[in-house]
């Protein structure tokens, strides 16, 4: 039997909307350290590489409701989406490694991960990702995917041997910018393995997929 891709809407997505709302009306919910980076980080993005921060705070729910331990993302960009799943990391005692392809991004990312009080459990790594993965050692249960469009087959690919069962695989954008990867949307709405929701916390998109055991 295909996997099914489900757009999450009424009760289901309510339900998530309000878990994102609750966390950000907690005055606890991050330290001025982190909101003044984070707000850095969107100010001198101009390239618009960085998630929204609905879509971050999406990450860090779904991070901290799924357990998840062993978490990596793959085009880290400057740290935005990273210290919000770091954050999330923060509720499971997990660590998450974070590759940028771009050198210069990745060292900046470090910083803003440091500045954020968050270099114990995120470690950003500078280079090619289908370098750098099979360097990796062990499995993950969660995988957020935010690259070059073309590449997210390849990445899927490359990671669901090495997604635990149970685990979580994440893509970003896959409602605004859908027709640069046909292929990979097919391939999480087809494969049995995989049962898929698309949610739009802030209209770009981001697929959650879930491996059956």
């Amino acid at each position: 039997m295909a996997g099914a891709v489900t757009f999450l809407s009424g009760r289901s997505w309510l339900a998530a909307l309000l878990a994102i709302l609750v966390g950000a009306a907690r005055p606890d919910a991050q330290s001025p350290d982190v909101q003044r980076v984070l707000q850095e980080i969107k100010s001198a993005d101009t390239g618009l590489l960085s998630v929204s921060e609905e879509d971050g705070r999406f990450l860090r729910v779904m991070i901290a409701t799924s357990g998840a331990k062993r978490v990596l993302e793959i085009g880290g960009a400057f740290g935005y989406s990273a210290i919000w799943m770091g954050l999330g990391l923060r509720e499971t005692g997990g660590r998450l490694t974070s590759i940028e392809f771009d050198p210069a991004r990745a060292r900046v990312a470090a910083a803003h991960v440091r500045t954020a009080g968050l270099a114990d459990i995120v470690t950003v790594v500078a280079g090619d990702a289908f370098k750098e993965v099979p360097r990796l050692d062990g499995t993950f249960d969660f995988v957020f995917v935010d690259a070059w469009k073309r590449d997210y087959k390849p990445f899927l690919d490359l990671m669901l041997p090495r997604l635990t069962p149970r685990g979580l695989f994440l893509a970003h954008n896959v409602l605004n910018k859908e027709n640069e990867m046909r292929d990979f949307l097919a391939a999480i709405k087809n494969d049995p393995r995989l049962m898929t929701a698309i949610v739009a916390p802030s209209g770009e998109g981001i697929s959650v997929s879930y491996k059956r055991p």
